[in-house]
């Protein structure tokens, strides 16, 4: 029995001195690094008790996030925030977001949809930063662009380096959704996908690539250090894509609704600050990302950046005032791109099954338009209005690109827009309503072989046809529309591998070509 007493006791001082050791190795440790934590807290003006990590890159569209006055009023309010610059890493911010690694996470809408959807969309989308207005950039050396039109890109023995499963990448897949740039679909040969758009950048410097797609401040500094380089498409050419959004985890979002409203309000705060005083603005900004205040004024042109208000009525469609016409901007944003991913591959289906709001909240803006009196002009900037312009005047326009639809069908024998017709029709509205309201549209009909005569005649009727409809349906300025019949004049151009039956099928068609004014 003793013994059996002696062999316990000698078992439990093993394990109590094993338990020592381990507690020796970790968790004094860990406890010593609690108190000094403490220690620094209780001994300082510190106040911090919540810390927001957040993972994103050097984009000067996330600059308000970290900038000096910021960090400054949200540790105030016991706020400290943790900024993770990755370079452009999104499929492993996202997989970091998953596993609680961040809180929150910055990035574009079409990002989240690509990447998020892995991971079941952990987070919610509770405000949107901005909008790329050219902040994202196709640039190229020029002998590599002739005409300057979208059909330069429609090249396999080019060389275009950008960011993999990036906004590069999503502005290269817009371009092809967009226009029928035939050529870059059968074939991936001219893409070169890089880590970050920093390794772009260093691509164009070596001159390895013939075009290069870059978002600010990279951007920028491709075009100052390489003279060669020219700026050929991009975000300022088309709208309601490429808006960069806050994404916080849903369980931080139900733990931390002061935390959150106060960070929000020290943002917006923040921006309308520095919005008042554009000379300090361009002085930090200028300051935090090297370079000079007027390459920074320039920059500023191409982010349009939503303020409390335009996020509230333009972005989240929430009511603040009587006579403000709430917009829900940024669930039709979500919708177009699950459109473009989906055309492109990068999604099978849509993983929100048609339902954008699960992954928006607009509880916190409700909360803080209320704490905000309402200023007058924060509305963003005003339509464009286009004015009569004469036949010659219409000829005189730059030809941007053709817009790639499906084909629009006639009734049998006649020049009226069938039911499947409108419904193409309608998508286009919706395109040139939403996307590309800057510009003016030349709508062009062909017809296949025949009588020439016969065949302007009908292809200039079923442009006025459509013409008309998106007039009268969709009420879209007259102004910015003009029906032109070629006839079988401008055959469309033979695809890779098609057979003469269906390339035949396409010579009749009707073609939207976006136009822009003469910069002189």
């Amino acid at each position: 029995m003793n013994n059996k007493r002696a062999t316990l006791a000698a078992v439990l001082i093993v394990l109590l001195g094993g338990l020592a050791i381990l507690a020796a190795k970790f968790l004094w440790p860990y406890a010593t690094q609690k108190y000094e934590a403490y220690k620094q807290t209780v001994t300082s003006d510190s106040r911090v008790s919540t810390t927001i990590r957040m993972g994103g890159d050097g984009y000067l569209g996330y600059w308000f996030i970290t900038a000096p006055d910021t960090r400054r009023e949200a540790a105030r309010r016991g706020i400290a925030i943790s900024f993770q610059d990755d370079g452009g890493a999104y499929a492993a911010r996202l997989q970091k977001f998953a596993n609680r690694e961040y809180d929150a996470i910055v990035l574009p809408v079409n990002s989240y949809l690509q990447h998020g959807a892995a991971h079941k969309f952990p987070g919610v989308i509770l405000a949107a930063i901005a909008e790329s207005k050219g902040a994202d950039g196709i640039v190229g050396f020029a002998d590599k662009f002739p005409t300057g039109n979208i059909r330069d890109l429609n090249n396999p023995d080019l060389k275009v380096v950008y960011t993999a499963d990036s906004p590069s990448a999503f502005l290269l897949d817009l371009t092809i959704v967009g226009f029928d740039l035939f050529h870059l679909t059968s074939t991936n040969t001219w893409r070169v996908a890089v880590g970050s758009t920093r390794e772009a950048l260093e691509r164009a410097r070596r001159h390895e690539g013939d075009m290069f797609v870059l978002w600010e401040p990279e951007l920028s500094r491709a075009l100052h250090e390489v003279p060669e380089l020219r700026y050929f498409w991009g975000s300022d050419k088309f709208s309601g894509y490429i808006k960069d959004v806050f994404v916080f985890h849903r369980d931080f979002v139900q733990r931390h609704d002061k935390a959150l409203v106060d960070f929000f309000d020290v943002y917006f705060t923040v921006m309308r600050s520095y919005a008042n005083d554009r000379a300090r603005l361009l002085t930090d900004m200028a300051q935090s990302v090297h370079l000079q205040r007027e390459v920074v004024e320039n920059i500023l042109q191409k982010i349009d950046w939503y303020d409390l208000f335009e996020n509230a009525e333009q972005q989240f469609g929430l009511v603040t005032s009587p006579d403000t016409t709430p917009t829900d901007g940024l669930v039709k944003t979500i919708i177009a791109c699950t459109d473009v991913l989906r055309r492109t591959g990068k999604l099978s289906r849509d993983p929100l099954e048609g339902n954008p709001y699960l992954i928006v909240n607009s509880s916190l803006l409700e909360k803080l338009v209320k704490r905000v009196p309402a200023v007058v002009g924060r509305q963003g900037g005003s339509p464009v209005r286009f004015t009569s312009l004469s036949d010659a005047a219409w000829q005189g326009l730059r030809e941007i690109g053709t817009l790639r639809v499906e084909p629009i069908t006639f009734q049998v024998g006649g020049e009226r827009l069938d039911d499947t017709g409108k419904e193409q029709v309608d998508k286009i509205a919706a395109l040139l309503v939403n996307n590309y309201p800057g510009y003016r549209v030349a709508v062009r009909g062909h017809t296949g072989a025949g009588d020439e005569e016969e065949n302007k005649k009908l292809s200039f009727s079923r442009a006025q046809v459509v013409v008309q409809y998106l007039i009268a349906v969709h009420a879209i300025a007259p102004e910015r529309l003009h029906a032109d019949g070629k006839g079988a004049a401008q055959p469309a151009p033979r695809k890779p591998g098609e057979s003469e039956r269906a390339y035949r099928y396409r010579l009749p068609r009707v073609e939207f070509v976006l136009l822009e004014e003469n910069a002189l």
